[in-house]
């Protein structure tokens, strides 16, 4: 903001009757237990943007909260550190997922005053040090002690309105998708939903990916390319990626190889799953004189962990989803937070999450392959 910018701000929330759960007044903050306190306010004012549908918050220093008039701050956040840490980074690092907040300072009438400029929590709601907030009118709550407001907020954050993948791609048209990607998804979409396979077979390729829910009017989505793409047209998720890398690691833990597979990743996951080493295992069952084989990994539960990973996999921060092979076991990882916050939130609400990361390539469950 510029100072005019940063003084009609100020004159703005001034006129305000009474602090709201978007604005926070406060004259000094000094020390680790306070600058917590901050990063408690910060969690609590984003959920709260979220559920006001409002795109800023805000917490001023130097502004008496009775009177509204500007008293002066001595509080200087740019300078502030906790141990060794400068206080904002120390605050971006233990909100999660991480927010756009902008500190502004600056001076009116001779006096100091400091501005947290705050976004709205858009995928999950916002914690600090593990624990979600929120405001209740100008008090800040934790959020779990209030399952009204908790419920509100996940309602208004799975209704899709922050989707990342489902938006369009400018520039982006049907030729830029595998024709043999597209085959494939035809079939998988018969496979399930019988009732639809002889529709199926006279729509045109821009009928379909709309009916499939990939395509938006014809309009080529993210979720398009990372799903049916040529490999040549990843430029338009740039900067983020859609890869999956293999890694294969020897029983001492060094890696012995590794294949990066890309776009169309509807097509990957089956190259994915030729590379694991699955073992055929024979075992005799009682009372039977013919042996049973069996692989030493199934086939679906396979699949179905890379069909996830892909479906939630947060293409924002521009990583790979990883899967490695070792000895005993394969470990796969995806770059995103666990959306109900953790596992006790989980437990604690006895229901899994009806959000999903990218809510329109969640459809993937269309196309998973049927063997």
């Amino acid at each position: 903001m510029t100072p005019a910018e940063l003084q009609s701000k100020l004159d703005e929330l001034r006129s305000l009757p009474a602090e709201t759960e978007w604005v926070e007044f406060k004259l000094n903050d000094h020390g680790p237990g306070v600058y917590a306190e901050i990063g408690e306010y910060l969690s609590a004012i984003a959920n709260s943007l979220t559920l006001l549908r409002r795109d800023r918050g805000y917490i001023v220093w130097g502004i008496d909260n009775s009177t509204h008039e500007l008293a002066g701050t001595n509080f200087k956040p740019r300078l502030a550190k906790v141990g060794n840490e400068e206080l904002e980074n120390w605050l971006t690092r233990l909100l999660t997922p991480q927010i756009r907040f902008h500190i502004h300072e600056g001076k009116l009438a001779g006096r100091d005053f400091v501005l947290f400029e705050i976004g709205p929590a858009t995928h999950t709601p916002v914690r600090f040090q593990g624990e979600e907030f929120i405001r209740v009118g100008s008090l800040k709550k934790k959020l779990k002690d209030h399952p009204e407001k908790e419920r509100e907020l996940w309602t208004v954050l799975s209704a899709g309105e922050s989707d990342w993948s489902a938006v369009t791609c400018d520039g982006a048209t049907l030729s830029d998708l595998d024709p043999a990607a597209i085959s494939f998804a035809r079939q998988e979409f018969k496979k399930k939903n019988p009732n639809l396979a002889a529709e199926v077979d006279v729509w045109n390729d821009e009928t379909f990916l709309n009916k499939a829910k990939v395509c938006i009017d014809g309009k080529v989505t993210r979720t398009a390319i990372i799903l049916l793409e040529k490999a040549e047209s990843d430029h338009f998720l740039s900067p983020a990626i859609a890869r999956i890398t293999w890694i294969l690691k020897g029983e001492d833990g060094i890696e012995k190889d590794y294949h990066h597979f890309g776009t169309p990743l509807i097509l990957a996951v089956s190259d994915v799953f030729a590379r694991i080493r699955n073992l055929t295992y024979r075992y005799m069952p009682r009372a039977s004189l013919f042996p049973v084989e069996v692989t030493q990994y199934d086939s679906w539960v396979v699949r179905e962990t890379i069909h996830n990973c892909i479906a939630h996999e947060d293409y924002t921060k521009a990583g790979r989803i990883n899967f490695v092979e070792e000895s005993e076991r394969l470990l796969f990882s995806n770059l995103g937070e666990f959306l109900p916050g953790s596992v006790e939130d989980v437990i604690r609400r006895d229901q899994p999450t009806e959000h999903y990361r990218n809510a329109f390539l969640a459809v993937i469950g269309r196309f998973k392959t049927s063997h």
